[in-house]
Parts: C-alpha cells; sequence; structure tokens
C-alpha cells in the first residue's frame, strides 16, 4: 500500500521540517566537538597561539638580570671556553645576588689547568647561592642525566635541568617543570633558583599545580632581549652598578654569535630565536609570578568549540537570512578575540580553528538545507493551488508541471501563481465591494480588516465616520445600532464568547434598528481557514426597512378589508334578514335602496383600493397633457348619463363652493408665464357618476 504523504501545512510536514533542522544542529555541533577535541586544525592552530603569545606580553621583572657571555666579552676575554678562574671570579662579583644561575655545563674536568675546578668549586661554596645545570638524556620521559662535575655538584646550593621539548615544527612553546628520573624527581632550573632565592615554598606549590593542569606551555613575557641583560665583561670589570645586583635573580649565559643554544619561540619569528638562558629567565619570571599557559583538555575543547556552533544553529532557526548572515559573521570574529582573552585571562588556550571552520560551514549548509525546504514546499503549495484554484476567473489554467528545477523556473511559477492569487484577490474584492449590503470583515480579534462601498456609504448616511482599518467591531455597531438590548447583547457576544465555538451568537441572525430608524438583519458568521481553524468573521447588515413598510401597510390593507368593507356587506345582510318575511311593498322598497346604497359603497371602497394599488405599484412619470381636450372627451363620455340626470353647470371656482362634490382634472405641463390666471372649471353633478368605473 503506498504511503500517503503529508499536506504541506500539516503538523507532520511542520514536525519533519523541524526535525531536519535538528538533525542539521546536531551534525554540525558533533564534528565542532569533534575537531576540538582532536586539537583542531594543529599548524593553524599553533601560528595563531604564537600570535596571541606575542600580543600577551608581560613587563619585564626587575628582579631578573642576565649576564650575557656575548661577543663584546669574547673579544676582550679571548676564544670560548675560558679558563674555570674567570667564572670564579665572576661568582665574586655576584655575591650579593639573591640568587645565582650558571647556564653553563661543567661536565668534564678542565684537562689543561687541574687546579683550577677546585678553584671554581671554592668561589661556588664562598657565594652559596648557585644554582648549576643538569643535563637529561632525553623528555619527557627521561631515564638518565649528566650532572656537573661532582666537586662541583657538592659546592653548588642546589641542582635543576636545562632541557626542553620542542613541538612538531620545531618551536619551543612547551614549558617542562619536573623530570622523573628512575626515583629521583628533577626540578627545572629555574625552580631550583627560586628555591635557592629563598622562594622554595612557593616554587613547590607551582610545580605541584603543573604536574596537575597537565600540558602547559611557556608564557614568554616578551621577544628576545626583552629581559634586562649585562655584558660578562661589565660585571667582571665592575661597570655595572651594584643595586642591579643585590638581591636579584641573576642568570648567567651565552649569547655571543655561533654560541648561544638558541631555540624558536613564538615570539622570536623576527630574530633569530631566543637564547637558552633568556628562556630560562622566562619561565622564572613567570613561576615567581605563578602564570602557566594550560591547552584545554579535549573534553573542554569540544565543549568550547560546539557551543559557539549551537548558538549559531539557533539563530538560523528563529532569524531572517540577513540577521543570520550578520549573527554567524559577529559569532565567527568574535571567536579570534575570545580565545585571545581566554588566553590572556583565563591562562587557558582552546584552538580556535575547528569552531571557525565549522562556524564558515554553517550558514551555507543551513542556507543549502532551507533553500531547499522552502523551494520543496513551493513546488507543493503550487501544485497544490494548480489543483485547488478556482475556475472563476476569465484566464487560462495551466496544467504544466515542474520539469526544470532550477531556481528561475520555480520563481516563474512562483510568479504566475501570484499573478492567480492576486486575480482571485481582486474578483472577491470586487465581488465584496459590489454586494448591495454593507459588508464589514473582521480578524480574530474583532478588529475591522475590509468594508464594502456599501458598508462606506451606510455609515455616511447615519452622519458617522466611515469604518477606518483595525476599528473594534463594538465600537462601530454601538455607534450604529439604537436599541440597548441589542447593543448589549452583540457586546457580550464580542467579548465574552469565543467566535469560533459551535454556538455562538456571531452566527446567529439578529433585527436590529439603527439610528435612522431603518429595520436592519445583522448577519455574523466565522471565517476558517483550509485547516478549520477560525480566521475571523463577516458581518452584513443587510436593509429591510421597505420590507417592513410592506407588511405594516398589508396589515392595514387586512384591517381595511376586515372592517370598512365588510360593514357595509353585514348591513345588507341584516336587511335581508329583517325584510325577509315582510310583505309591506314600501318597507321592502325602502330596504333595496339601502341595500343598493351599501352596495355601492362597497363598489366604491373596491375601485378606491384597486386604484390605490395600482398608484403605489406603477412608476409615476410627469406627462403632457391637452387639458382641453381632455375636457372634451370627458364632456362626450359623460354626456348621455348627464342629461339623464339634469345636471346643473357652475362655473365658480373650487374655493368659492366648499362642500361641493368635485372632480378635478389636472394635466402636467411646463410652467405657465407669470401674470396669466387659468382657473379649472369643474361640473356639480346631483349624483356620482360610477356608471364608468
Amino acid at each position: 500500500m503506498r504511503r500517503r504523504r503529508p499536506l504541506p501545512d500539516s503538523p507532520a510536514r511542520r514536525w519533519l521540517a523541524a526535525r531536519t533542522g535538528i538533525m542539521l544542529t546536531m551534525v554540525l555541533v558533533t564534528v565542532a566537538g569533534l575537531l576540538g577535541a582532536l586539537g583542531g586544525m594543529g599548524r593553524i592552530d599553533l601560528t595563531l597561539y604564537d600570535r596571541a603569545v606575542s600580543l600577551s606580553g608581560r613587563p619585564a621583572s626587575p628582579e631578573i638580570l642576565i649576564v650575557m657571555i656575548d661577543d663584546d666579552s669574547i673579544a676582550t676575554l679571548g676564544r670560548w671556553p675560558w679558563s674555570r678562574t674567570v667564572h670564579a671570579a665572576l661568582l665574586d662579583k655576584l655575591g650579593e645576588a639573591r640568587a645565582v644561575g650558571l647556564d653553563i655545563i661543567f661536565a668534564e674536568p678542565d684537562r689543561a689547568e687541574p687546579a683550577v675546578d677546585a678553584q671554581l668549586a671554592e668561589a661556588i661554596r664562598r657565594n652559596g647561592k648557585v644554582v648549576l645545570p643538569v643535563v637529561l638524556n632525553r623528555l619527557p620521559r627521561a631515564t638518565g642525566h649528566e650532572p656537573p662535575l661532582e666537586s662541583l655538584a657538592q659546592a653548588a646550593a642546589a641542582l635543576g635541568f636545562i632541557n626542553v621539548e620542542l613541538d612538531t615544527d620545531g618551536v619551543l612553546r612547551r614549558s617542562i617543570w619536573t623530570a622523573q628520573v628512575g626515583t629521583a624527581l628533577w626540578p627545572h632550573f629555574s625552580l631550583s633558583l627560586m628555591s635557592v632565592g629563598g622562594e622554595a615554598q612557593q616554587a613547590l606549590q607551582f610545580a605541584t599545580a603543573q604536574l596537575a593542569a597537565g600540558q602547559t606551555r611557556i608564557p614568554y613575557a616578551g621577544p628576545p632581549g626583552h629581559l634586562r641583560t649585562v655584558s660578562y665583561i661589565s660585571v667582571l670589570q665592575g661597570n655595572v652598578p651594584p643595586e642591579w645586583i643585590r638581591g636579584k635573580y641573576v642568570l648567567v649565559g651565552s649569547w655571543a654569535t655561533g654560541l648561544t643554544d638558541a631555540f624558536p619561540t613564538p615570539v622570536s619569528h623576527q630574530a633569530n630565536g631566543m637564547a637558552g638562558v633568556e628562556i630560562i629567565g622566562n619561565m622564572l619570571q613567570a613561576a615567581r609570578q605563578n602564570i602557566s599557559y594550560t591547552v584545554a583538555s579535549p573534553w573542554h575543547n569540544a565543549l568550547a568549540a560546539a557551543l559557539p556552533v549551537l548558538l549559531l544553529c539557533l539563530g538560523l532557526r528563529v532569524l531572517s537570512p540577513k540577521a543570520a548572515l550578520v549573527l554567524n559573521g559577529a559569532i565567527l570574529l568574535a571567536v579570534l578575540p575570545v580565545t585571545y582573552l581566554a588566553l590572556r585571562f583565563g591562562q587557558v588556550w582552546f584552538p580556535p580553528t575547528a569552531t571557525m571552520l565549522v562556524l564558515a560551514l554553517c550558514y551555507p549548509i543551513w542556507s543549502w538545507r532551507s533553500q531547499e525546504a522552502v523551494l520543496r514546499y513551493m513546488d507543493n503549495e503550487l501544485k497544490r493551488l494548480q489543483r485547488e484554484y478556482p475556475p472563476v476567473l476569465n484566464e487560462g489554467r495551466t496544467h504544466t508541471l515542474l520539469v526544470n528545477r532550477s531556481l528561475e523556473d520555480r520563481l516563474g511559477k512562483l510568479r504566475e501563481a501570484l499573478a492567480r492569487v492576486r486575480n482571485l484577490r481582486r474578483f472577491l474584492t470586487d465581488g465584496l465591494d459590489g454586494m448591495p449590503d454593507a459588508t464589514l470583515v473582521f480578524d480574530p480579534r474583532g478588529r475591522l480588516q475590509f468594508r464594502n462601498r456599501a458598508a462606506i456609504q451606510y455609515f455616511r448616511s447615519l452622519g458617522l465616520r466611515a469604518p477606518r482599518h483595525g476599528q473594534l467591531a463594538a465600537d462601530l455597531f454601538q455607534r450604529a445600532i439604537t436599541d440597548e438590548r441589542n447593543r448589549q447583547t452583540l457586546t457580550e457576544a464580542l467579548r465574552h464568547t469565543p467566535p469560533d465555538a459551535q454556538d455562538s451568537p456571531w452566527n446567529v441572525d439578529m433585527e436590529v434598528r439603527d439610528q435612522a430608524g431603518r429595520d436592519l438583519i445583522l448577519k455574523c458568521a466565522p471565517i476558517r481557514t483550509d485547516e478549520g481553524a477560525f480566521a475571523g468573521t463577516v458581518a452584513t447588515l443587510t436593509d429591510i426597512t421597505v420590507i417592513r413598510q410592506a407588511e405594516r401597510k398589508r396589515e392595514e390593507t387586512l384591517r381595511f378589508i376586515s372592517h370598512d368593507m365588510r360593514a357595509p356587506q353585514n348591513s345588507i345582510l341584516a336587511l335581508v334578514a329583517m325584510n325577509q318575511d315582510s310583505l309591506n311593498g314600501v318597507q321592502q322598497s325602502d330596504a333595496l335602496a339601502r341595500i343598493a346604497m351599501l352596495a355601492n359603497r362597497t363598489l366604491r371602497l373596491v375601485d378606491d383600493f384597486v386604484h390605490l394599488t395600482r398608484a403605489e405599484s406603477m412608476k409615476i412619470a410627469p406627462t403632457e397633457l391637452d387639458l382641453s381636450e381632455l375636457l372634451r372627451e370627458a364632456t362626450d363620455d359623460f354626456w348621455a348619463p348627464a342629461r339623464a340626470r339634469h345636471p346643473h353647470r357652475d362655473r365658480r371656482t373650487p374655493a368659492h363652493r366648499p362642500g361641493a362634490r368635485r372632480r378635478h382634472l389636472a394635466a402636467a405641463g411646463p410652467e405657465q408665464p407669470a401674470g396669466q390666471r387659468h382657473q379649472i372649471q369643474s361640473v356639480r353633478w346631483p349624483y356620482p357618476l360610477h356608471g364608468r368605473a
């Protein structure tokens, strides 16, 4: 059995469209979440991260000083490596420092001068705050390490590893603060400096927090050269102010060309890299300021990528295409600033490319699906309109279906359908406007939406303003209807009764009387949609004044017939009954005379009634008559009867003969000139002439 497809406006169709939107939203949100959980787009996210770190710089800490082994120092002291007595002399110059970090590897003894190792160890011991580096064999899971000379290690205040782990693109972003080597847990060189400098508790708390945070990255304070630096030879010669060294963390490391261990960093794209000793200085400043950039976990990153997509999809469902495009652009442009702010102030990095990619695809995909849904709905509605279009207009009915499914073809069909609808609307509007009865159409809230020409004329005939669009039905009818009870009934129907109820007074005819005293029939009927939903009300005011006047005249006629015409007949019957047994000839003769008189009266009443009826039913139009000719015709017609009854001619005007029985003859003609006197002569007869009735 073939399954029946739902109608375009049916709840099933609407649920299908809503389900399609929900499924598309779920797909887009899921894709964004998966891409976010996988870390985004890799290299693109790393590039964006580098740019964000460059914009998140901080002022260099005045508590950190870097003593660099630069080209000037090498030119003055000779080729590298220098004698370890030189380093011992430098340590004596740094006696007032808070802690000294020698970023110089002393893994082997000096075979040329064996005694200098002891001198350096003694200088380290005299300083008492020197930290030496340890080199691990690998990161992050080290299996061995290379410590400095045993004598130096024993003299040092602390040891710390200086290894770094580069990303796949060779850029140093990650920070490893502790490393497990066997059973020993080695701290980073910067944390060892903090411990020696009296901040051991803070260093321990920071290291513990970084272990719990997982993958962290170095929060560089600025580009290469951002931290305060002095030349090695300047310190050795005493050219550096003592306050620059007193109570400061001093780092000593290579900076010279070809000697430094420089690494590419997010903030060194415009340089050849950042020296290892400056990287340690940046990590020391970050640890002291308790700042560390954390990469969001896959779960958090998936959530951060999916939420903007979900917000956009919810907006696409309810906004117009233009507003949806603006929302899409706004959210897309807001991703990078929000990501930067999260890194700058929240110290958490969310790779944004997953969100940006799905956001960029949301509007095209959603527009495609929306366009397909709209076009499908348009096709169904056009086919439905083609089937249901009423053949009331004089236009050809097309039977072609949508063969070419292009957008232009559909727009052409839509234009044809809209033209049909406009023609049908014009047909209905002209039909309503041409109705003789006042017709008003109201919306479901009882506000006027349409009124025809007869309604405008009717309200103007009452001296009222023509009905306005949006005017309440109760206001209109209360101003026109005079009967208080009818107005109250209508008001109650409008205010308290739902117009879509089956027993609503809207469906009942009501006879009312307006301010002009006219009798009207008020008919109100609900208008319903194709699905049966209430859409409004149509009200008509039919003038039945003529009908009511005819009914009153009919009642008067019936009273006339029942009384005035029956009275003579009853008298005749009474006279017949009184004289049917009488043998008196005189009495019978008198009775017959009375009967004749009553019969003539009845005939006159009937004759007058017939003439009155004809006069009321005939159309009266002015006709020109020759009065003299009319008089001659009347004389000829009544000459014989008049001679038999001995008439008396009287030339006086009717005004001089009050009480006489007259017959006037009048003719309609052009207005007579002023100053001429015409008097109509009348003939007084002793008896009425009914012979030619």
